[in-house]
């Protein structure tokens, strides 16, 4: 508990609501899909948490302290299984939710009825004695273990996340539409979220007796508040693309001592030199399979196997090169540099710097001043 404080109890109460619209406005939004349902349970309980802490405030200053411990509102052991199969949903297309899958729940429905008990009750209010009964040390070990459930499912989530933007390379050249960028923030946030919040509020408990908890407690909801309203409105507009199954594709081998396929190299040598398919921004795999008459898993596996880069990295190697060549020709001073890049095929500055540094170990601007001091 900590003193009332209207101003952010409003603030919390607000966003919390919010966001609980958004849920509900993701979870029917058109067309109906299973990532939809679980973004929503993932906002809503997090709103929830918000809102719970309001709650129990705004009864203990009523004296009605006793009444909120039957409507504990509080669902920490859902957070964690919404993220995971919301990442699911998105990453794999194909992904079915099944019967099992609802055992990842099962916490969940233990917690709601754990919250309807005695043992929660005598266990809550024993929190606030000198000398911690049983039941509290009950209580808080529920507690800990919610928030190990969602630091794990959070990790997991991240693990998924950040293997689908590596593996959307294998099949786009314009990763902008397809990329899922926006929800590492919220997932790397609100672990870390969890992570401060236990290291902060066990670190006042020990060494200031919790003297620090009128200073961080409250900001700190209200910091939740924001960014589960954020992830409610973000979820919302983000527009459904349309994926491919990247997981069909086959994995990466290594091919040290593998004999490179000269017909196949020489076939996409010709196609990218002459047809010049690379200047299409939105050149995808199936596009470049079929100009090369070959099925997308199997073009997938012979530029793996024979130019040691995904289909991301080859197609904009031959942007790179298309871009340098237009330096060096008289019309170099006709466009700015970023203008020569979306000629060649780039879709964006910031992709553009990036992969001709990787590519050159130089920016596109420190290149342009070499080519002038030499030429």
């Amino acid at each position: 508990m900590v003193t009332s404080n209207p101003v952010l109890f409003t603030i919390i109460c607000v966003l919390a609501i919010q966001a609980m619209i958004l849920s509900g406005l993701i979870a029917f939004k058109q067309p109906r899909r299973p990532a939809n349902i679980f973004l929503a349970l993932l906002v809503f309980f997090y709103a929830l948490m918000a809102l719970n802490i309001v709650l129990v405030n705004v009864l203990k200053d009523r004296g009605m302290l006793d009444v909120f411990r039957y409507i504990q509102l509080e669902m920490i052991y859902g957070i964690g299984p919404s993220l995971y199969f919301y990442t699911k949903c998105i990453t794999h297309p194909e992904f079915k939710f099944k019967k099992i899958h609802y055992l990842h729940f099962l916490p969940l429905a233990l917690e709601f009825i754990f919250y309807r008990t005695s043992v929660y009750r005598i266990g809550s209010d024993g929190l606030y004695l000198e000398e911690l009964p049983v039941y509290s040390y009950v209580y808080l070990i529920q507690q800990r273990i919610g928030v190990l459930s969602i630091l794990v499912y959070s990790i997991i989530s991240l693990v998924i996340l950040v293997k689908y933007q590596d593996q959307l390379k294998d099949y786009y050249s314009k990763i902008a539409n397809h990329s899922l960028r926006w929800l590492l923030a919220p997932i790397i946030i609100y672990a870390g979220y969890i992570i401060f919040w236990e290291i902060l509020t066990e670190i006042d408990r020990f060494v200031f007796e919790k003297s620090l908890r009128e200073y961080y407690f409250l900001p700190n909801f209200v910091m939740l508040a924001i960014v589960t309203c954020w992830i409610g409105f973000k979820g919302y507009i983000q527009k459904e693309s349309n994926l491919v199954h990247i997981g069909a594709f086959p994995k990466k081998s290594k091919v040290e001592n593998e004999q490179k396929d000269e017909v196949f190299l020489s076939k996409l040598r010709q196609l990218m030199e002459h047809e010049k398919p690379y200047l299409n921004p939105d050149l995808n795999l199936s596009m470049l399979s079929e100009s090369l008459h070959m099925k997308p898993r199997q073009l997938s596996s012979k530029i793996n196997q024979n130019c040691n880069q995904n289909f991301y990295d080859v197609v904009n190697s031959y942007r790179v090169k298309a871009f340098i060549k237009r330096l060096q020709s008289p019309e170099r001073d006709k466009l700015s540099l970023l203008g020569h890049a979306y000629e060649c095929g780039f879709y964006s500055k910031s992709t553009f710097n990036h992969v001709f540094k990787k590519t050159m170990k130089l920016t596109p601007s420190e290149y342009l001043r070499k080519l002038k001091n030499t030429s």
